[in-house]
């Protein structure tokens, strides 16, 4: 039987008909349905999917691995029916890969960059813009598809994406300068700082190292709770009140678990230590310096603004809401911001050396990658590199500092649209 699930799957999703996946969804699959659009998403991005093996990982659950069609990308799907009739759910996750792409010389690699680009991009595939840099010289910079479809605005290299967790990186980095500073130590805990933390137990056992390294056991904020109650839960203090008081995930320490609620609670940590709002933490002690122009919190903006969307171009893409800035991410920014922020981070502008190799040292494992201090530590067809991502949906981005290059890829379309083109830069990129 789950076999058989697996092929009409299979098939549905495949169909160059997106109807049939929707009208496959629609009666087989109903609990499913909320998330259709960003099924359709996956599907216009990764052309479909190739299968490379399966089996059955439970009583009524089957595993997929597979290939994108369009692109080098491996992903999983897991698939669970409770009956003949019925899917009851469909889930998508990341994929170690397999093999080794060929690496080129600088120059037929960019060739090769901008052709996939340009291709991916006229079939729908691509929609965003992407960096590619050689320390401070700039190699690649262009941008592809729509930012806005009602206003007919295209994307350029100047247009500003919402960058999800991306965000994170800038909290990481104040957080650090303050422990330069001897303002923060790293074993301080939680009730050092917020002494009136609701779960003192809690606060008096979680560290700064382990908000910054996911290992905290302080939850996510995303889930049935926060959609009930979104609308109220927009700052920091109220996200703070409304989960200050639960228990932790895991205890403390004991493993690695990612956390946007940890990130929060960092960001409530730098308002407490420097008696400034985290927007003006951001704004004084990383855009200015680094002269990130376009980069802020908020969608605002007299600066062209890519609108995040979902679902795909056969079927009509709907425009999200644009999203809110928090510690934890969701602000916005350019490649052209993200490659200056790079430039600042290797230079010594923003932290010291010592802290930035302290950042990018693996110290925690996380499945096939580590983290350093507010940092992700992967590789890519073999090579080490430093940084981190972004998606929700109709938001997908991408960072990756090796040691000679640094690349960034933004898109207003959900996972994986930007993690396809920076795994196919990555990997054809000259190793060190």
């Amino acid at each position: 039987m789950l076999q058989s699930w697996l092929e009409r799957w299979l098939a549905a999703f495949n169909d160059p008909d997106l109807g049939v996946y929707e009208r496959f969804v629609e009666a087989l699959a109903p609990t499913v349905r909320p998330y259709i659009d960003d099924d359709l998403s996956v599907r216009e991005v990764t052309g479909g999917f190739e299968l490379v093996s399966s089996q059955v990982t439970g009583p009524q659950e089957i595993t997929a691995f597979v290939k994108d069609r369009a692109w080098d990308r491996r992903s999983k799907v897991v698939l669970t029916a409770s009956g003949p009739d019925r899917l009851d759910d469909i889930a998508f996750a990341g994929a170690p890969a397999e093999g080794t792409i060929a690496r080129l010389d600088e120059r037929a690699a960019l060739a090769a960059v901008e052709t996939k680009l340009r291709d991916e991009a006229r079939g729908g595939r691509f929609n965003g813009a992407v960096s590619i840099a050689r320390g401070e010289q700039v190699l690649v910079r262009v941008g592809h598809g729509s930012a806005d479809d009602e206003q007919a605005l295209r994307v350029t290299p100047s247009t500003r994406f919402c960058v999800g967790s991306m965000g994170k990186m800038f909290t990481a980095v104040a957080v650090m300068q303050l422990v330069e500073q001897g303002r923060l130590g790293l074993a301080d805990t939680l009730a050092t700082h917020l002494p009136d933390y609701a779960n003192r137990a809690l606060a008096e056992r979680v560290t700064v190292e382990q908000l910054l390294t996911h290992t905290g056991g302080t939850g996510d904020i995303f889930g049935p709770q926060y959609d009930a109650n979104a609308d109220q839960l927009t700052t920091i203090a109220e996200l703070v009140r409304f989960y200050g008081a639960r228990e932790p995930a895991f205890a403390p320490g004991s493993r690695w678990g990612y956390s946007n609620y940890g990130f929060v609670l960092l960001g409530a940590i730098l308002e407490r230590v420097t008696g400034e709002p985290y927007e003006v933490v951001f704004q004084e002690r990383i855009f200015g310096p680094a002269k990130m122009e376009s980069t802020s919190q908020s969608f605002a903006s007299s600066r062209p603004t890519a609108i995040p969307y979902t679902g795909a171009g056969a079927t009509g893409r709907k425009a999200l809401k644009p999203y809110a800035g928090l510690p934890a991410g969701g602000g916005y920014s350019t490649v052209e911001d993200l490659h200056a922020f790079v430039v600042a981070l290797r230079s010594g502008a923003l932290v010291g050396a010592p802290t930035l190799a302290a950042m990018t040292t693996p110290r925690v494992v996380a499945g096939t990658s580590h983290w350093g201090l507010g940092l992700a530590v992967r590789t890519r067809n073999g090579e080490t590199y430093y940084g981190h991502g972004g998606s929700a949906p109709g938001v997908n981005g991408d960072l990756a500092v090796y040691r000679d290059y640094a690349t960034v890829v933004l898109c207003n379309r959900g996972h994986p649209a930007a993690v396809n083109a920076a795994e196919f830069i990555g990997s054809r990129l000259p190793a060190a």
